[in-house]
């Protein structure tokens, strides 16, 4: 038996873990399926001439929820939409939208309308409505989730001494019929071949257990938040050695959006907490920083362009460049401004033709809500961001500085690098911070019934 014939024998014992743990130990399925979005990228396992994939795997957690919910919760139990709706709302004006955009068939639109809503919502849903009820889910699905983020971010610093390669990721993408991209990883995807520095990515890209390392960048930054949020729940040594190694990661993967956006977020928080001491001292230190780089011309090379209003380079990262991109939005949708062409036009638009020649990649989220919605895209977005912060201050939460901080994060992410399924994970850790801002007065001081007797009060 070959290395991937293994690989996706594990792989189908995993899913079929889940699914008969959903109906027997509903928790333990959920927690086990929570791991696999966090550590396997892909769900194409093959039954004969039938192909399991996500949507099913969501449709069969949200019956078993359902069964769950007749099981073990109270009569009187009470779905809590709340925390999605601005989710909810975004998807549902989408579909509205449909009929009214023609940049792409509406096959296409509703396929990947179905496949983001039911693999964004399904979970967090099942998940959130879960944590309320019950403490130890809690317990459960944090520790899950706090075991991964130190595997991948081991993982991604293990990778650094083997730079432009990734074991894993190279032996379950051909598993799953996918390609990994040896040239991107190595970080000289379209360099010339005496290009020796790999634009300043002296390590490669680095994606650890994800699909690319983009999305990586983004885990770390909000598995930094969610350690601090949990900081009273794990040993000290180990808040500060994962911090420690989050942070290295973020420097040394190649994705130098994480570098400036979690140092946005954490301005904001600082900001938010009032704590305007730290946040001059923060600012002073990455002035000193951004001069020693100078001094460095590989480091200059990596972080110089995104301040770099002169740069004719096609990469996507100069001010100019930007500038150039968001003008080939508008051009893109001058007989469509105010729907825009369809909903995941942009994804389409690079399965069908590959890089826009203005727009490349559509790398910023800005370009993407441009294109797929217009105008109306904007506004719904600026609907949702303000839901999203009314709800996280809502009733002066303790946490409401660190969830918005997040939000921040992921909004200053998505807006340099684009929108490539980042939604799925900032809803996930959003609901598990929500959870743990339920239970707020709780940690390491009682149990689950005192608990949840405070919560009903």
């Amino acid at each position: 038996m070959d290395l991937l014939t293994i690989i996706q024998a594990l792989q189908s014992l995993w899913v079929f873990f889940i699914v008969i743990m959903l109906f027997w130990k509903f928790r333990i399925g959920v927690a086990g399926y929570l791991a696999y979005i966090f550590l396997v990228p892909y769900m194409r396992i093959d039954i004969g001439g039938f192909t399991l994939q996500w949507n099913l795997i969501n449709i069969i957690l949200l019956i078993a929820f359902f069964l769950h919910r007749q099981e073990s919760y109270d009569m009187d139990f009470k779905y809590d939409w709340r925390p999605l709706l601005p989710f909810f709302i975004y998807f549902g004006v989408s579909l509205l939208l449909m009929p009214v955009q023609d940049g792409i068939p509406f096959s296409e639109a509703i396929n990947a309308w179905r496949m983001q809503a039911m693999k964004y919502l399904i979970l967090p849903f099942v998940l959130w409505n879960d944590i309320r009820v019950s403490y130890d889910s809690l317990k459960l699905y944090r520790n899950v989730t706090i075991v991964c983020i130190v595997i991948a971010v081991l993982y991604g610093l293990y990778l650094t001494t083997i730079p432009g390669l990734n074991p894993y990721m190279i032996a379950i993408s051909i598993a799953n019929g996918e390609e990994f991209n040896l040239a991107y990883a190595a970080g000289n995807a379209g360099l010339s071949d005496d290009t020796t520095l790999h634009e300043g990515r002296l390590f490669g890209r680095i994606s650890s257990v994800f699909g690319h390392p983009m999305t990586f960048g983004l885990f770390l930054g909000f598995a930094l938040l969610f350690l601090y949020r949990n900081k009273q729940n794990i040993s000290i040594w180990l808040l500060y050695a994962m911090s420690l190694f989050i942070l290295t990661d973020i420097i040394v993967c190649g994705v130098r959006s994480a570098i400036g956006a979690i140092f946005i977020a954490i301005l904001f928080l600082l900001i938010q907490s009032r704590n305007f001491k730290l946040f001059f001292v923060m600012i002073l230190g990455g002035g000193f920083l951004w001069v020693l780089v100078s001094y460095i011309p590989s480091l200059q090379d990596y972080l110089g362009s995104i301040i770099d209003t002169q740069s004719s380079h096609t990469n996507g990262s100069s001010i100019n460049m930007r500038l150039s991109q968001m003008e080939g939005c508008f051009l893109e949708i001058k007989d469509s401004l105010l729907e825009g062409k369809g909903f995941g036009w942009t994804g389409y638009y690079i399965s069908q033709n590959g890089e826009h020649p203005t727009i490349l990649y559509f790398e910023s989220l800005i370009y993407v809500i441009l294109c797929n919605s217009g105008i109306i895209g904007v506004v719904l977005w600026i609907i949702m961001s303000l839901l999203i912060v009314l709800y996280n201050n809502w009733s002066e939460r303790p946490i409401a500085a660190l969830l918005n901080s997040m939000f921040v994060f992921y909004i200053a992410y998505a807006c340099i690098t684009g929108e490539y399924g980042y939604m799925q994970y900032f809803i996930l850790f959003y609901v598990l911070m929500l959870g743990e801002d339920l239970y707020m007065d709780n940690d390491n001081s009682c149990d689950e019934e005192t608990a949840l007797e405070d919560i009903q009060q």
